[in-house]
């Protein structure tokens, strides 16, 4: 699928800050919709609420890392996946 890195980061606080794309609105949160961005093959996996209560936890995530694989596998092949959202 071409994917080149992958990053887990685990803590008590959210730091985006070594992450250079254009995707964070003006509180710093990254604009998302289930984890997906307008970024090109940048995602989020992990978040408070990205989808449902259990995101944010370790044993909640894998119905967003399913979702997320769909997503990247649609981008792989080129189909067309959900909107993503603009930053404010």
């Amino acid at each position: 699928a071409g994917i080149t890195s992958v990053l887990w980061c685990i803590g008590y606080q959210i730091d985006f800050s070594y992450i250079d794309a254009p995707v964070f609105d003006g509180r710093g949160y990254p604009g998302q919709v289930r984890g997906v961005t307008r970024e090109p093959g940048l995602y989020f996996l992990g978040l408070p609420w990205l989808y449902t209560w259990g995101s944010g936890r370790f044993s909640g995530i894998a119905r967003d890392a399913g979702y997320l694989v769909e997503r990247i596998k649609d981008r792989a092949t080129g189909r067309k996946g959900m909107a993503v959202p603009a930053v404010a």
